[in-house]
């Protein structure tokens, strides 16, 4: 047993170790389709309730006294 040698993995560098961390910033960054997607539905979920509220004020009765 004394003869067993331990193999230490060597640290990494300086440049290696800001590499592996802006590839991982920029992995976490990555804006995929999936994200696209959600952030048109939000947009569109807006839209909607924006156009609804519209509607709704313009069948209100005293919101139409008001136009005339």
């Amino acid at each position: 047993m004394t003869n067993t040698a331990i193999y230490l993995v060597p640290k990494q560098g300086k440049i290696r170790r800001t590499v592996s961390a802006v590839a991982a910033w920029l992995q976490a960054m990555d804006y995929t389709n999936f994200d696209y997607t959600l952030d048109r539905v939000k947009h569109l979920e807006r839209e909607v309730s924006r156009l609804k509220e519209d509607l709704r004020q313009d069948r209100d009765p005293a919101a139409g006294n008001a136009h005339n």
